[in-house]
């Protein structure tokens, strides 16, 4: 295996990042690791690059990031900031595709772009200095007025991401709201958080444990919504179905030989086939991302009093699994974490409930599970999922790094380039936007 141990061990370079951007914003494309001016601009990728910058600005102890890059990341904020500045319209939604002459391409409004960039802003907003905060803070307010309008399921998840984060960072007093501003985002994020559950509990059944009829895109994005809005609403369901579904997630990444392997672009995930190649770096981002926003919200449950049920179904033991393969300590053969006293994360099959006390002393189960028999359930420690849930996390970085179906090198630290796709033939060596702010944001989750 080609694992470069070096890739977690010192944080990348962002000259790649600033090759790919000049002084209208980050181009799309490239080739190789030389821009394609041709291909232009979109703000998907602008959005993705300006939270990827307030990412690695954030203060991590023992983490933090040179003087020499802080400064050059603050640069490189002030003009994804003002692309998106640029790009939103006087109704307060963005426009996508931008030809490399700055005129503006025929397109159709994308309500993914336009949740991937309330999101961007509300994390600018609360995360870059107060020399940026006021664009960002800006362009949020002026996109306000959409939230109720937007038609798609991974635009919803952005915005019930972004509406709960301004919730939250406003009670500790990172930022500050207008008059009437909590009200109007708590019933948003209400309203998104019940759309989401609806959708879930509308596809899934005991074999298919998902938001839709097949997995296709950015599907970590789905459990992370849910995650980062229980920590604002503390909805049971919410905590249920988000880490229900990651850990469905998480399984049909998980190839049998133990590694990540992406849902392939060529064809997707159902019930009856999974598409194995053109895996793309954006997936083991969001999966990262979904890891780690559950192990934060596992330690807000915590504080809560809550306690997890693990339901194991008995259709799933008959394929060959058994409740302790799944359970904490265990380990399996196939698809299971890497190395010594390597836990696996609960699979397809496995239902998760929440328990916690209500006001009258009794003990409540939420959740499929809280129907399962006691000899094929139990409960587990919080903190132990989450510590799972936090190695996984960290196992989405060494995919980058060989450890994957190619043994392939993904990603380079010297520049911070992140390579396309992984095809059956090896690596896409083309390190456009998308892919190398992919590498960049697993790399700053898993500081």
């Amino acid at each position: 295996m080609l694992y470069n141990s070096k890739g977690r061990s010192h944080p990348p370079s962002f000259t790649h990042l600033r090759r790919m951007t000049d002084d209208t914003g980050l181009i799309e494309h490239a080739l190789g690791r030389t821009p394609r001016r041709r291909e232009g601009y979109t703000t998907d990728d602008n959005a993705r690059s300006l939270w990827a910058v307030t990412e690695w600005l954030r203060d991590v102890p023992g983490a933090e990031v040179s003087e020499s890059d802080r400064a050059q990341l603050l640069e490189l904020a002030s003009i994804y900031l003002s692309f998106m500045l640029w790009q939103q319209k006087e109704d307060g939604w963005w426009h996508n595709n931008v030809a490399y002459d700055r005129a503006p391409e025929s397109e159709s409004v994308s309500y993914d772009c336009q949740g991937r960039s309330i999101w961007a802003c509300v994390s600018a907003w609360v995360g870059l200095p107060d020399s940026h905060k006021d664009a960002a803070k800006a362009m949020f307010e002026c996109a306000m007025p959409t939230l109720g309008q937007l038609g798609s399921l991974r635009g919803k998840a952005y915005a019930l991401s972004a509406c709960a984060h301004a919730l939250e960072s406003e009670r500790l007093g990172a930022i500050a709201f207008k008059p009437g501003w909590r009200e109007q985002l708590k019933t948003h994020v209400v309203r998104f958080q019940d759309e989401l559950i609806e959708t879930f509990l509308r596809h899934s059944d005991e074999e298919w444990r998902w938001f839709e009829t097949q997995m296709s895109y950015g599907n970590g994005v789905l459990p992370w919504a849910l995650l980062r809005s229980y920590r604002v609403t503390h909805a049971p369901e919410a905590l249920e179905i988000g880490l229900d579904s990651l850990s469905s997630l998480h399984a049909a990444m998980t190839a049998e030989e133990g590694w990540f392997r992406p849902i392939g672009n060529s064809g997707w995930r159902t019930r009856s086939r999974s598409s194995k190649w053109d895996q793309q770096p954006l997936e083991i981002f969001k999966l990262a991302l979904a890891l780690e926003e559950g192990a934060v919200a596992l330690e807000e449950a915590g504080k809560q009093g809550v306690a997890l049920l693990l339901a194991y179904d008995q259709g799933a033991a008959a394929k060959g699994g058994s409740a302790e393969a799944g359970a904490p300590g265990g380990d399996r053969g196939t698809g299971g974490f890497r190395g010594a006293g390597a836990i696996r994360a609960p699979e397809v099959g496995i239902a998760l409930a929440v328990r916690s006390e209500t006001e009258d002393g009794q003990v409540e189960s939420r959740g499929a599970a809280s129907t399962a028999s006691e000899s094929a359930a139990h409960a587990i420690e919080v903190a132990d999922y989450a510590a799972q849930l936090r190695s996984a996390r960290n196992r989405c970085l060494q995919w980058f790094f060989g450890d994957n179906d190619l043994g392939a090198i993904m990603a380079d630290p010297s520049d911070g380039s992140g390579c396309d796709g992984l095809q059956e033939d090896g690596p896409n060596v083309n390190c456009g936007a998308e892919s190398t702010i992919a590498y960049l944001m697993t790399a700053a989750l898993c500081r």
